[in-house]
């Protein structure tokens, strides 16, 4: 392991969040880098023993980071990325009195990884906030966590401050494992569990990691079928959700594999949705309570042999340290962040994401924002946002004059409820804005369409900066060629390609062995210069749609 030290970056971490103008002291520690040997055996884990900072003062955030890269290294299987999903946890083994106990810190899926690009040289970034589990993060554990199908470099970042609200205590209610459907159901498992909650505590909260798999029964349970998740407070329901997530969308495309289909709480190539519930307002400080989870009941068509994989854990907090804090999570547009290349380039309306970490409701935050070296935009939101809720901004495109000599994106927060903001380290970030492709004023888009009674599903529009739209097409016929010659002004403008179904316009080469008839063809979209030159190609396997900003005229 890397020895652990202490350098100056920029709150929050470049790595993570962009930049921050206020500086702190933040220890890194670099357990697994690309150097690290790959894992032998079948989908072995790498292991370390990591000495985690001990008693070393709090943390304002306690980051994860880990970055994927496909490798000939790797002993998975024969290709540098894993040929299929697999998931693995980061799972922290933490010492006791007289034993230890195992934690769940992050769950993960691979992308379908047989010819995937995964970031190339430099992989593909994924982070977590483990700030929850400070109190666990604290001495010598020992850490299992990723397998033997891609390399993994992986970073802890702690990052010396005032935490929203300090971590006192974490516990596993149901320790992570793998369950039987039919278990949960028939309640054979998880079964009610006694808590006594910390007595010197003000705020608690519960959490569930979940996901489904497996292809049993008619809805191919438990990876394609969405089921509800319950939980009961001494016999009374206060928190029920569904388990399932959005693939179509998915930033790591095209992968091998059918990865844009939705499925119970993960899609390839991304971390496992976690389910986060405070418990504070129904409970007391020092309260002996029942905690007791359940599964929507089983149909008895062969489904029950489905299984999950989860963890519940409950967290005790001290009171939150601040009173009016807003906190700028993260910039989604403009920026060159890898989760966010689905919507960017871009310079139309900036997108930011931000949560209000005090124990005032938000109710009002000035925004400023703009290119780093000129003057802000301001936009004053005004909303309504309870302690620790997230709200994500759309702002009015600013002024983008020097774009072409500094391509840094500022965001400051300021006056929070018309006050002084307790906590500014966190208000501040900035991004690096990647620059849209050029177009000529006239242009072409070429569009093919695929077959078997697909092409209805498509659509595209070309719209303005203001949401206006130039050109539209919703009617398409099967494997028919469609040429639209287009002139735009100077400006910057989206192209948004739809599809219904959200398996793009390739073909289905998964049905080559259950049902040939259904595999198709695959379309074609691209735009072309008048003399015929290729301006830009779309992979056709890109599932819900293409979101494509451009510019027609120079840089300002």
């Amino acid at each position: 392991m890397k020895p652990v030290s202490f350098i100056c970056i920029f709150f929050a971490t470049s790595l993570i969040h962009g930049r921050l103008a206020n500086i702190q002291d933040t220890l890194t520690l670099h357990p697994i880098s690309w150097e690290t040997p790959s894992p032998e055996g079948w989908n072995a884990q790498y292991v370390k023993e990591i000495d985690f900072p001990k008693n070393e003062g709090t943390w304002a955030k306690i980051m994860m980071v880990h970055t994927l890269k496909c490798d000939p290294n790797t002993k998975g299987d024969k290709y540098p990325c894993g040929e299929w999903d697999y998931i693995w946890n980061t799972l922290i083994e933490v010492p006791t009195q007289d034993s230890s106990e195992i934690f769940s810190i992050g769950s993960f899926v691979t992308p379908y990884g047989k010819g995937v690009d995964l970031g190339g040289e430099k992989g593909w970034e994924w982070t977590y906030d483990l700030s929850d589990y400070a109190p666990i993060l604290n001495g010598s554990c020992k850490i299992s966590v990723g397998n033997n199908q891609e390399l993994l470099d992986l970073k802890f970042l702690f990052i010396k401050g005032t935490p929203t609200r300090e971590v006192l205590q974490v516990d596993n209610i149901y320790p992570y494992g793998k369950y039987k459907y039919s278990d949960l159901s028939e309640d054979l498992v998880l079964k009610k569990k006694p808590i006594q909650l910390l007595s010197e505590a003000s705020g608690y909260k519960l959490k569930a990691v979940i996901s489904g798999h497996g292809h049993e029964g008619p809805r191919n349970c438990c990876e394609w079928d969405s089921k509800t998740h319950t939980y009961f407070l001494s016999n009374w329901e206060i928190f029920r959700w569904n388990v399932w997530k959005d693939c179509g969308n998915n930033p790591i495309y095209p992968q091998g594999g059918t990865w844009p289909f939705d499925r119970a709480g993960w899609c390839p190539g991304t971390k496992v949705d976690e389910y986060n519930f405070e418990l504070t307002p129904f409970v007391k400080p020092g309260d002996l309570i029942e905690i007791d989870y359940a599964i929507e009941p089983y149909s008895d068509n062969g489904e029950k042999e489905g299984f999950y994989y989860m963890t519940h854990q409950i967290f005790s907090y001290g009171k939150p340290n601040f009173k009016n804090d807003v906190e700028i999570i993260d910039i989604i547009s403009p920026t060159d962040k890898q989760k966010y290349t689905r919507l960017n380039p871009n310079l139309m309306n900036p997108k930011i994401l931000i949560r209000n970490n005090g124990q005032y409701d938000l109710k009002s935050v000035d925004i400023y924002y703009g290119l780093k070296s000129r003057k802000k935009t301001v936009f004053k939101w005004i909303g309504d946002l309870q302690f620790l809720e997230e709200k994500m901004i759309t702002l009015p495109t600013p002024r983008w004059n020097g774009l072409k000599k500094s391509n840094n994106f500022v965001v400051i927060l300021k006056n929070p409820n018309n006050t002084t903001d307790e906590n500014f380290i966190n208000n501040t970030l900035s991004s690096v804005i990647p620059e849209p492709d050029i177009f000529p004023k006239k242009f072409i888009l070429r569009f093919f369409t695929n077959n078997i009674n697909r092409a209805h599903e498509n659509s595209f529009t070309i719209s303005n900066k203001y949401g206006h739209v130039i050109y539209a097409e919703e009617i398409l016929s099967d494997s028919t060629e469609y040429i639209f010659t287009m002139e735009l002004k100077s400006g910057d403008y989206e192209f948004l390609l739809k599809d219904k179904m959200e398996d793009g316009i390739s073909k289905h080469w998964w049905n080559r062995g259950s049902a040939p008839e259904k595999i198709g063809i695959n379309g074609t979209a691209q735009f072309l210069s008048i003399p015929g030159d290729t301006l830009k190609n779309f992979f056709p396997d890109f599932g819900q749609e293409i979101r494509y900003n451009f510019r027609v005229g120079p840089l300002p």
